[in-house]
């Protein structure tokens, strides 16, 4: 288990979630920010412009009436299609969002058009088969993204603050510099996402924080991002239609997630099997080893031993995979995944493949470290692994 997440365990059939988010939601604004006022009801096209009218409260458990600082933004998203929440009845006003998830809510709020041709744009987004295929697609022909130096996307990571003001300045065509006094106490004009941060700042669409800061670095929840969108979407409705694409697609070769495992994963595959074996270990929660561990803390050891790096936690370790692959193709060397919400935002739980239909982990105090079957608990189970080479 991540030292950051409980349950300790993948949740029981009774308190399974819903597996795939029917919307994800993007943003990043901060603590109160004043709601824009332009109509929008036609604007987004995956809720008819009727259904839009007719259509005046959320009815999210977890955000009530009363609830001031998000009750009017999150009815405006959900009213207009762009968030049907949980299945649950939650909107998850204070969970984080992915990168994937944000690409999702920038596309469906403004329906744009692009180029349809079949191509991929980054290493770990498919052409199609995915809720975030097209979207993202969309973001890189539009030149609203570029992704990472390595031509990955980062579709399971958490969204920063800076990196939403950056995608919603870019979208919204915006060219003007930032100030030479910063409006935000941590930013200043050489700061990255600054001049995007203090575009937004100017139009009322994000203020910063009360102490007078950004937080650029900061991961942006789905209550913040409901404000946010409101407020900006004055500025990028019926934007980013795409007649030629900004960047080519991936090589041939680079269009496909490498299938030939590397010799470094016989050896995270070897640790992971031995120290699941060996009576010494133990599961402890937050524990690092060498011979107590939870789950994320275990694989990074796994890694380790080969020579190789993960982030702490398992939600972040999901999101430094290089590309991702049904769970059917994991192969021995890949992380698998257990998520409270359907989505890498939710991971909780993580697992080294070993091969055979096997995994290693470290499962919960009464568990211990020990290998199972890779379907040894479906439920919250994510359907894709992870690969990191």
């Amino acid at each position: 288990m991540s030292s950051s997440a409980r349950p300790t365990v993948p949740l029981p059939p009774t308190q399974r979630p819903f597996r795939h988010r029917i919307a994800a939601f993007i943003g990043a604004t901060a603590l109160m920010v004043t709601a824009a006022t332009a109509g929008v009801a036609a604007d987004v096209m995956t809720a008819s412009p009727a259904t839009a009218a007719q259509c005046s409260s959320s009815n999210f458990s977890d955000v009530k009436k009363t609830n001031k600082a998000y009750y009017s933004a999150v009815t405006w998203a959900y009213c207009n299609g762009i968030t049907m929440g949980y299945s649950d009845g939650t909107y998850g006003v204070h969970q984080n969002i992915t990168r994937a998830e944000v690409a999702t809510l920038l596309f469906r709020q403004v329906t744009p058009k692009y180029v349809q041709n079949g191509q991929r744009y980054f290493i770990d987004v498919p052409a199609t088969g995915q809720y975030y295929s097209g979207p993202i697609t969309w973001m890189a022909q539009a030149a609203l993204s570029t992704g990472y130096a390595d031509r990955s996307f980062g579709v399971g990571r958490d969204i920063t603050r800076g990196e939403m003001a950056a995608f919603i300045y870019r979208l919204a065509g915006a060219t003007k510099k930032g100030p030479n006094y910063s409006p935000f106490t941590d930013m200043g004009w050489s700061t990255s996402f600054y001049h995007d941060a203090s575009w937004l700042q100017a139009n009322g669409i994000a203020r910063g924080y009360a102490d007078g800061t950004f937080r650029p670095q900061q991961n942006i929840t789905r209550g913040e991002t409901a404000i946010m969108l409101q407020n900006a979407h004055r500025f990028i409705a019926h934007r980013g239609d795409v007649s030629t694409p900004a960047i080519s697609p991936l090589p041939n070769q680079a269009d496909k997630p490498s299938t030939t495992a590397p010799s470094w994963t016989s050896k995270v595959v070897s640790w992971a099997t031995a120290k699941a074996k060996d009576p010494r270990a133990q599961y402890q929660w937050g524990g690092n080893g060498p011979w107590e561990y939870d789950c994320s803390g275990f694989t990074v050891d796994a890694f380790k031993a080969a020579g190789r790096s993960l982030p702490r936690t398992a939600r972040a370790q999901h999101g430094a995979a290089t590309s991702y692959v049904p769970v059917s193709q994991a192969k021995p060397g890949d992380l698998v995944y257990w998520s409270n919400n359907g989505s890498g935002s939710g991971v909780y739980h993580i697992a080294v493949v070993i091969g055979g239909g096997k995994i290693a982990h470290a499962r919960n105090e009464k568990e211990g470290l020990s290998i199972t079957s890779i379907n040894y608990s479906p439920y919250n189970m994510l359907g894709q692994a992870g690969r990191y080479y």
